[in-house]
């Protein structure tokens, strides 16, 4: 979507939402528990905003039309539940749900009422812009940026069309919510709970805008996601959050997608999860699914679990891709089996791939650590998982040798620098596995 080329109109976001003394977002934490009394329900739109003017002392429609989803059934306007309303039912009033609110915001997407215009589906790229454009940096938020002055500044230069005499008003309102949010002190979102709440919302508000759908693989809705500026949207790093957030995917798939919602209940203003969640694509739920419902959670220990979940394991990967990097670069991409670094280009750029001598993970459980890694030319790694070459460990004087007609190395000593504390128990592992040693 080309957010550059979307009509921006603040129009009611300029006028006073009546925050009050609230701590944070705390009224409109209220009014989505008002709006939403009966549970994870859709109500009519002019029943929300009947309820939300007896609520809030200023306009009704800031929450209708900037942070709730709406949707027309059968020529009725509704406001309908997502991973918003959920976290509010939940839980007691936070700066997760506050954070979250913001990402609503950024997010820009709230579906479509009866005689809304075209530009009101996505009613704040301004906002959205300011944060990709301004604030993030590639890698984090320079939140130094998030004043009032400089967001006059910024659409003051022409950024976006704020349809008023001067776009102070505007200014010092987006400014007072990220201060409430406590957004001004974000760092390492993806640790957080509330980014995997945040990406579930994301996901949710995406579905019923049709731009993805469950039939998709988890890696195809990534890519979505990465396209849509997700970290910068939501201050998360680039190279821990693909890995985290190809885990909370493979979740919210897993759930049904909004259809997590089924049969939820409302008591006392805590949601609880449902007990049956309809599978993608027609198949039978999944043993996962089936232990994820074994017992009902609330949601919030749902998110909490996934977002640490998906942390540690991008952690992992992360990790794993910088031992092999730093050994491929301190053998000089030279093949543990034949010694020679691969020219692939006219440059002369060398290439080798790394690889666990004990395989990680189940059922050999080898470790992530550099004293189990060798770096391999593509071929030679290939032959190496299958045992077609090997190393004998030769009571620490490793030598390669081959199981097959490749001769040219076979009795070639392996060269282990002390930099890389190497630990040749992997390699008698390897041999005796592949039954080269009794």
């Amino acid at each position: 979507m080309d957010w550059k080329s979307l009509e921006s109109r603040p129009g009611s976001f300029s006028k006073n939402f009546g925050w009050g003394d609230a701590p944070g977002l705390g009224l409109l934490h209220r009014v989505t528990n008002a709006v939403f009394s009966h549970g994870m329900k859709p109500v009519l739109r002019d029943t929300a905003r009947k309820i939300i003017a007896q609520k809030a002392d200023g306009d009704p429609l800031v929450p209708l039309n900037f942070f709730f989803y709406n949707l027309v059934e059968r020529g009725d306007s509704y406001v309908v539940p997502d991973q918003l309303v959920l976290e509010a039912l939940a839980r007691d009033h936070d700066q997760s749900f506050d954070r979250l609110a913001m990402c609503a915001l950024n997010f820009s997407r709230v579906g479509a009422w009866d005689r809304a215009r075209p530009y009101q589906s996505h009613p704040a790229p301004w906002a959205r812009r300011f944060v990709i454009e301004e604030v993030w940096n590639g890698f984090s938020w320079d939140t130094s940026k998030i004043t009032s002055d400089k967001i006059e500044e910024f659409f003051a230069s022409g950024a976006m069309d704020y349809g008023a005499a001067s776009p102070r008003k505007f200014a010092t309102n987006l400014h007072f919510l990220y201060q409430q949010s406590s957004l001004l002190g974000l760092t390492n979102s993806e640790r957080e709970d509330w980014w995997s709440s945040a990406l579930f919302l994301f996901l949710d508000r995406c579905i019923f805008d049709r731009e993805i759908s469950l039939k998709m693989s988890a890696q195809d809705i990534l890519s979505f996601v990465e396209t849509e500026d997700f970290w910068a949207l939501t201050a998360a790093d680039p190279a821990l959050a693909p890995y985290a957030a190809f885990s909370v995917i493979e979740e919210y798939l897993d759930l049904g997608g909004p259809a997590r919602f089924t049969n939820m209940e409302a008591t006392g203003g805590t949601a609880k999860t449902p007990l049956n969640t309809a599978p993608r694509s027609g198949s039978p739920p999944s043993p996962k699914m089936r232990r994820e419902n074994a017992k009902p959670k609330k949601p919030t220990d749902l998110t909490l679990t996934v977002v640490q979940r998906a942390y540690a394991r991008a952690q992992r990967q992360v990790r794993n891709r910088q031992h092999a990097e730093w050994v491929k670069a301190l053998y000089e991409n030279r093949c543990a089996i034949c010694g020679v670094a691969l020219v692939i280009d006219p440059t002369g750029t060398t290439y080798s791939e790394a690889g666990h001598v004990k395989p990680v993970g189940d059922p050999f459980k080898g470790p992530d650590h550099l004293q189990n890694i060798l770096p391999f030319c593509p071929n030679h790694h290939k032959a190496f998982d299958r045992g077609g070459v090997w190393i004998n460990p030769n009571k620490g004087n490793p030598i390669v040798r081959s199981a097959t007609d490749d001769t040219g190395f076979d009795g070639r000593r392996l060269e282990l620098l002390s930099d890389h504390d190497f630990a040749v128990e992997f390699l008698e592992w390897h041999a005796q596995y592949f039954g080269h040693l009794s």
